[in-house]
């Protein structure tokens, strides 16, 4: 199970999910579990969830950028880069902080679904590249690591 946090609105949720090589796939949200159905031709990343019951619309699960994380960025060694067009709404660190794979480092935001960015490995932030409320690219530089 792959365990991350998402924002709907301005409710956060704690979403489990299962084995996505299959169809259908577990997700549990809050302690509440669903079975989605998920794309078939999607390629090497993980496919997008269905809409449980109920209403509630699970965002897109962000691609690993290395096991255990859930971020969608591009990854040089120590570049952690924007998953998308958006707006940077927090950074989470400062340099000289340690932060450990796994850890929520910045969240960017793009039509009104944050994206939180975690970091891909252990390490010590280095340069922080943006400040919130900056406009960012795809791929555009956001914290290097060391």
């Amino acid at each position: 199970m792959t365990t991350i946090r998402v924002r709907v609105g301005e409710h956060w949720y704690t979403v489990e999910v299962g084995d996505l090589s299959q169809s259908p796939v577990l997700v549990t949200v809050d302690g509440e579990t669903f079975e989605v159905d998920v794309e078939a031709d999607v390629g090497p990343t993980p496919p997008r969830r269905g809409r449980p019951a109920g209403g509630l619309s699970v965002p897109d699960a962000p691609t690993p950028a290395a096991p255990g994380s859930s971020a969608q960025v591009s990854v040089d060694d120590d570049i952690l880069r924007s998953p998308m067009p958006g707006r940077v709404m927090s950074v989470l660190v400062r340099p000289g902080d340690a932060v450990s794979a796994g850890d929520e480092v910045c969240v960017v935001e793009a039509m009104k679904m944050e994206q939180s960015i975690l970091a891909h490995r252990d390490g010590t932030v280095k340069t922080i590249f943006v400040h919130p409320l900056d406009s960012v690219n795809a791929n555009d530089p956001l914290v290097e690591l060391e």
